[in-house]
């Protein structure tokens, strides 16, 4: 072979070289253009989820607006509806419930803020007041604002108090409430007289507002315990009547006993109240509100003693029922009047 032929070979190998390394460069891309592609495929799926989390917004949106008119459409069909709570004691609130599964708490602390302003101005411009728990419209638990004088010439002086619509039919109002030992009972005449706690938690309605609701209407009273073991028992009196301050709030009335815990209240039929400072028993060397820690219609001294201290031991004082645990604590108790049906 002379020089020129192997100058062709030598070309035509380098140029087969060179196509073949062309090739490959075309097929394999460079590293900087591969990681432009795969980010523009990321931001290209989360373009996609950003569209998906749009719509699901706006369907959120809607569902929030149809429960906002629906709770606006509740509230103006029963304007005296209020924020209610469960009666064991426990006060957690229960809410009108949505015409949908979603729960937004936005729309209810919003909307339902917005409506019960609305509806209370409503009712205090119309000539409805209620006198009572009976004439609460909604037949739900929980703070309410009544009007025991309410008459033509107008509503009378308003009260608050805890409303009970859940126990025997409801409209019962309550006027002793304990179930964590939070607030001491161990109070004296001026604090037992005006009453002492929160509404809706622990507390004493008060002698003072006691004795008006039930010289005014006749009132049926109920009381309610629950043990440590978490049974619960419960009595109820026909009629419960209590004299003024001047009569030391005398306990004037006692009707007809039914119930579960036995009928030991009768044994304080016709007793003043008493309180550490003022001592109104027929002991005469003790007073009964310090010997059991609690203000009562103490006689010689109780055979029950729910104002007593609080706690799951035994002694006397602390908060029993004689007749059924004899002198072991109770986790809960609830005492409550109700104006008789006799007297609507």
């Amino acid at each position: 072979m002379d020089d020129n032929s192997k100058r062709h070979q030598m070309l035509l190998l380098l140029l087969l070289a060179s196509m073949s390394g062309a090739s490959s460069a075309a097929m394999t891309p460079f590293p900087q253009q591969s990681e432009q592609t795969a980010l523009l495929e990321r931001l290209t799926a989360l373009e996609n989820r950003i569209t998906l989390r749009d719509e699901e917004l706006g369907r959120m949106l809607q569902l929030l607006l149809t429960n906002q008119k629906e709770i606006l459409k509740q509230l103006q069909q029963n304007p005296c509806s209020k924020t209610s709570y469960a009666t064991d004691g426990t006060q957690q609130p229960r809410y009108p419930p949505f015409t949908n599964a979603l729960n937004m708490e936005l729309a209810l602390s919003a909307s339902n803020a917005t409506a019960k302003n609305g509806a209370y101005r409503d009712m205090h411009n119309s000539d409805s007041y209620p006198r009572n728990c009976r004439e609460i419209e909604d037949g739900m638990s929980g703070e309410e604002t009544i009007y025991p004088y309410a008459d033509r010439a107008g509503p009378g002086e308003p009260l608050e108090v805890y409303c009970d619509q859940d126990f025997e039919g409801g409209g019962w109002i309550v006027i002793q409430n304990r179930f964590d030992g939070f607030v001491n009972f161990n109070r004296s005449w001026e604090k037992y007289r005006d009453g002492f706690g929160d509404i809706g938690t622990e507390y004493w309605l008060g002698l003072d507002k006691i004795h008006r609701l039930t010289v005014a209407y006749p009132q049926e009273i109920a009381f309610v315990a629950e043990s440590f073991r978490g049974e619960r028992r419960w009595a109820r009196y026909s009629l419960f009547e209590i004299g003024g301050e001047t009569d030391r709030y005398r306990l004037q009335k006692l009707g007809v006993y039914t119930g579960t815990l036995g009928d030991e209240f009768t044994y304080n039929k016709g007793m003043e109240f008493s309180t550490y400072d003022q001592d109104h028993d027929k002991y005469a060397d003790v007073n009964c509100a310090i010997r059991t820690a609690s203000g009562w219609w103490h006689r010689s001294c109780t055979r029950i003693n729910l104002n007593g201290l609080y706690g799951n031991e035994s002694g006397v004082r602390f908060a029993y029922w004689l007749d059924w645990l004899h002198l072991q604590g109770l986790k809960r108790t609830r005492i409550m009047i109700r104006r008789t049906h006799l007297s609507n």
